[in-house]
């Protein structure tokens, strides 16, 4: 049975509240319950019994005069969606509650620490009562997919490097000797000695100068003066390193460890160029979207925080985004007490790395936020990830006025507050 959308009424809506997990859920209604029985139900968190299950709540709730309904739950990363997507279907509001609220209540009403499915719903009712409720937020498709695919971006970088670190591991084992630099390795020079010789310094050892520049050559632009201290110390190496099952197998894990690495690099490259064409179609929705042309940020990298901040048009403020990713600042003081003020870190996590990447180019000396960065360290004496943490929040800000304004970006605006600007103006 399919209801009919819950119409607004002068009544706030009763509050379903449900701990979820992988298997099972436990809902409780405090308003459906009475004095000889209390409406709290146990089932499958499968589609046929949450749908049966919200139909039999709202057929209950329509019977006592209820006329709106609300499910509520903690976030718990996917396993909460499909009651959420139902809910909605069937015509429920629906909200999220803070994990870490609902871990304090517990205590408040049970007066203890401990855990149970059926303590969480009642710990969840209490929060909501309290108004504390984190607006489930239905986006786009265009926004859905920035989303999946900055995931897909991020979980290629993780994936890369550590790809690269068992390459460092087993080229550290195989050819102690070898000290080129990570840019040659992975350059055109390095992925043409990876692809004729391995890298092995057994293989390497056993090549003539001129033969094995001329192959090289031909994929790269390696110089003669590389293929001579290569060959150095490949021969070096093979006299403390002899060759044995145990290198060969070395040999073999540095070329596992290779095509990982690039398997990680095609699927990044994939991701950004989806990335940048969800960005583009985004912009044709929303005209404000910043055309990063000639700007400090990229398409790519704004289209990572598009992504995991949503649309902008639904923040008030650039407070409310700064909450959103849990960079807002949080205080510690008490009578004569008072602590260090740090960030929250609740929110988006992915959020909080896309800020700090972004921000990392951007505190060299002669970058957006270099003098502001070297100012923070060297006269202020703060610490470098407090400094950074500092650039981080004001990107953010930047962004939320370059999207406000739309207009092209402009670095003098960054650091004028708006009273200059409106006497620029």
């Amino acid at each position: 049975m399919h209801l009919t959308a819950i119409s607004p009424t002068s009544m706030p809506p009763a509050t379903i509240a449900c701990d979820v997990s992988s298997d099972k859920l436990n809902l409780f209604c405090r308003e459906l319950s009475s004095p000889g029985s209390i409406a709290e139900w146990e089932i499958a968190n499968r589609t046929e019994a949450i749908t049966s299950t919200l139909n039999a709540i709202h057929e209950q709730a329509t019977a006592r005069g209820i006329a709106a309904l609300r499910v509520i739950v903690e976030p718990t990363g996917v396993y909460h969606k499909l009651l959420l997507r139902i809910a909605v279907s069937l015509g429920f509001q629906t909200a999220l509650v803070d994990a870490s609220h609902v871990k304090k209540m517990r205590s408040v009403i049970f007066g203890d620490s401990g855990k149970t499915d059926e303590r969480d719903p009642r710990a969840i009712e209490a929060v909501a009562a309290q108004g504390r409720l984190i607006a489930d937020r239905r986006h786009a498709e265009v926004y859905q997919l920035l989303r999946q695919w900055g995931k897909l971006y991020h979980d290629a970088e993780v994936a890369m490097i550590d790809a690269k670190s068992r390459v460092h591991r087993a080229l550290t084992l195989l050819f102690p000797d070898f000290d080129f630099t990570t840019d040659f390795l992975y350059g055109p020079s390095g992925q043409a000695i990876v692809r004729w010789f391995g890298l092995d310094p057994h293989v390497i050892a056993e090549q003539s100068e001129s033969r094995m520049y001329e192959r090289l050559r031909k994929h790269s632009k390696i110089r003669r003066s590389s293929v001579t201290r290569l060959l150095t110390q490949a021969r070096q190496t093979i006299v403390a390193v002899t060759r044995s099952r145990v290198t060969d197998l070395l040999a073999c894990e540095l070329a596992y460890a290779w095509e990982d690495v690039e398997f990680a690099i095609r699927r990044r490259e994939t991701a950004r160029t989806e990335l940048q064409a969800l960005y583009d179609e985004a912009r044709t929705t929303d005209p404000r979207l910043p055309d990063t042309a000639g700007s400090a940020i990229s398409k790519v990298a704004l289209a990572r925080f598009l992504g995991e901040a949503g649309p902008l048009s639904g923040y008030a403020s650039w407070r409310q985004l700064l909450r959103m990713g849990g960079v807002n600042l949080r205080e510690r003081k008490s009578g004569k007490y008072v602590g260090k003020t740090m960030i929250a870190r609740t929110g988006r996590a992915l959020f909080r790395s896309i800020i700090n990447q972004m921000a990392l180019p951007l505190v060299k000396r002669d970058r957006l936020y270099g003098t502001y960065y070297h100012h923070k360290t060297g006269v202020q004496k703060m610490p470098g990830k407090k400094a950074m943490t500092a650039v981080s929040r004001k990107i953010v800000k930047m962004i939320w006025g370059w999207y406000r304004s739309g207009a092209a970006f402009d670095a003098t605006r960054v650091f004028m507050c708006q009273g200059e600007h409106q006497r620029a103006a």
